[in-house]
């Protein structure tokens, strides 16, 4: 590791567009305001060289594929320019001949009002680290290109650095911060790859594009091997869902992945899946990517019908007529005397929670009545309803509110012997799990530990097995991007990770997948016409030719099932599966502006099996 004392000075004006060539010589100049800049070295010296990309902060452009605005070098002098340019957000980013790199915030364009010249100062310590672009088998890649990303909220900032030598680049980076590379050469398949631990060399592996061949013998195999389903509705049989009994045989846990968290044939297909697990396999316990203490209601529900189950979905990701009918599908199972297995219904994330804070303050009321008076104050901000209260206190008042609950933690475990007697031992475990979902929280806050949450909703799911009767068996519903057993482009260890190496081949992913069609979103766009404001209707043309969804698409069936495990593990099938390919990835969010749709996945290596369906509808939200 190599670190460096110099500074790096980014200075920013706007000016107008030069008009001093001749009239008769003129080309129609275009109009709209520059952007300009210095660069400046340590020593206050012009900085020659200097790799200067700009980049519109605006939902469509995708840091993947599309080109930036405009990628210059620093002159002589250290200036630069970009434009005429049209208003509205840039970022703009600059790499240093010594490889380092640096980003402005926003920059706003506005037509007639010249930006005040600005400055960027890096950090006076950094590290320094190579990033190396390979083939299959270990060799660089002339022609290799690289992009560094710093992910951010809603845009993230991306830098062009140049190559070093053939498939070689070489960073400067802060100490802190998280960073992804895209990679990409002529003839391979782009991949992002994320930055586990800054300071260390960092190899990204190309894979050849499949060709034709590859992938109309992976669209045979399917024909050949996979299931057509009749129908994503539930309580319509299990006839064509028969041959995924033996396949689930060994399992304890099955994770039912989503390309979109909006998606009606997903959720139904979920239904019908959970289904078919509960009454064929022995499957009892459904787990949410949904806050711990928030379902808890919902469980009781399930489990005695009290309460009204739609109110408990309020505000929920899942507020939709598909789940409210799986939840109801769930309370008529329990009923039948006949089930003695009861099914439950829990949560495993850990997000702001102020059902949790509610839940430990009330087990404490009933066990330490003196501790309430003593919380209740500190943790004020982490029961109001929206979590804008607690994101905006300072950042040493946060670190309170841990230690606050790192100390609480600590006396349950202390004090587990009264408390379980002034209570039960079930009781105590559960308020203790409450706490410990809050714990989480904070950490993830505070970025103590990178991909908290992914971590944190594996360890989540594992008490769940621990703590439910012997040999409960759990189907986990989350994003594809969450329970995938390989690492995701934005994230090296998805939950399905962690759960991987603690469950191994007991773990059964099915990713979820679909090649065009509607879903509903959280509208992310500033400021949306009424109409179009919160969570609303989208959709999305085809995937592109070659892609993972439009090879599905190829097979002619509309419904499909696909056991991966069963894959020959060789032959020209094998290599388009293993290889990386496009798909839909949407989350919670979308935008009108037309933000990217699609994200790379190796299929063979994320998931075990894959669900299929060729065009979607939304979800339908509940009155």
């Amino acid at each position: 590791m190599r670190t460096t004392a110099s500074t790096l000075l980014l200075v920013l004006g706007l000016g107008c567009s030069p008009a001093h060539l001749p009239p008769q010589t003129r080309p129609p100049a275009p109009t709209g305001p520059l952007l300009t800049g210095l660069v400046r070295g340590a020593d206050g010296a012009p900085l020659d060289g200097a790799r200067v990309g700009l980049v519109p902060f605006v939902p469509s452009w995708n840091p993947r594929t599309d080109a930036p605005v405009g990628l210059v070098p620093s002159g002589p002098d250290g200036t630069f320019s970009f434009g005429p340019l049209a208003p509205g957000t840039y970022s703009l980013s600059a790499v240093t001949r010594e490889g380092t790199v640096l980003f402005t915030k926003p920059i706003e364009v506005k037509t007639g009002e010249p930006e005040a010249p600005g400055e960027l100062r890096v950090p006076g310590i950094r590290v320094s680290w190579d990033a190396t672009v390979v083939d299959e088998a270990g060799a660089r890649i002339p022609g290799a290109e690289l992009r560094v990303v710093r992910p951010g909220m809603p845009y993230d900032d991306v830098a062009f650095p140049p190559a070093m030598a053939p498939g070689l680049f070489h960073l400067e980076t802060p100490r802190e911060g998280a960073y992804v590379l895209i990679a990409s050469a002529p003839g391979y398949t782009t991949r992002m790859h994320q930055v586990a631990r800054l300071g260390e060399p960092v190899m990204v592996s190309l894979e050849r594009a499949a060709d034709e061949a590859m992938r109309q013998a992976a669209v045979e195999w399917v024909k050949q091997s996979g299931l057509k389903l009749q129908s994503v509705e539930a309580e319509r049989g299990f006839e064509d869902l028969e041959r995924l009994g033996p396949v689930l045989q060994d399992t304890r846990v099955v994770a039912l992945g989503e390309a979109t968290h909006g998606t009606r044939e997903f959720f139904q297909l979920k239904h019908r899946l959970f289904e078919f697990l509960a009454t064929r396999r022995g499957f009892t316990v459904l787990a949410l990517e949904s806050n711990f203490a928030e379902m808890l209601d919902l469980d009781d529900y399930v489990l005695t019908g009290r309460g009204d189950p739609a109110a408990f979905l309020k505000g929920e990701t899942w507020d939709t007529q598909e789940v409210l009918e799986l939840v109801r599908w769930m309370r008529r199972y329990n009923e039948d005397p006949s089930h003695t297995q009861k099914l439950r219904i829990q949560g495993v994330d850990m997000q702001y929670s102020p059902a949790a804070v509610a839940r430990v303050l009330a087990y404490l009321e009933k066990v330490d009545p003196a501790q309430v008076a003593t919380l209740q104050a500190p943790l004020a901000p982490m029961t109001e309803p929206s979590a804008r209260t607690f994101f905006r206190l300072p950042q040493e008042r946060k670190e309170e509110i841990r230690t606050r609950l790192d100390t609480l933690s600590e006396r349950f475990e202390r004090e587990r012997e009264p408390y379980t007697r002034r209570s039960s031992p079930g009781e105590w475990t559960l308020a203790r799990q409450n706490l410990r979902v809050l714990r989480q929280y904070l950490g993830h806050v505070l970025h103590e530990k990178d991909g908290e949450r992914d971590r944190s909703m594996a360890a989540n799911l594992l008490w769940l097995l621990d703590h439910q009767a012997p040999g409960t068996r759990i189907a986990v519903w989350a994003h594809n991007g969450h329970v995938m057993r390989g690492p995701s482009e934005w994230k090296d260890m998805p939950m399905g990770r962690h759960l991987a190496q603690a469950l191994g081949p007991a773990l059964y992913v099915l990713g979820f997948a679909f090649h065009q069609g509607a879903f509903q979103a959280f509208n992310m766009d500033p400021n949306p016409p009424p109409e179009r404001q919160g969570m609303v209707e989208f959709s999305v043309p085809p995937s592109p030719e070659g892609s993972l969804d439009d090879t599905l698409a190829r097979v002619g069936w509309p419904l499909l099932a696909v056991d991966l495990r069963a894959l020959p593990r060789s032959g020209p099938a094998y290599e388009w599966w293993r290889r990386t390919h496009l798909t839909h990835d949407i989350g919670f969010v979308a935008s009108d502006q037309g933000a990217p749709s699609l994200s790379s996945v190796r299929p063979l290596e994320c998931y075990d099996g894959l669900l299929f369906v060729e065009r979607t509808t939304r979800a339908r939200p509940n009155p």
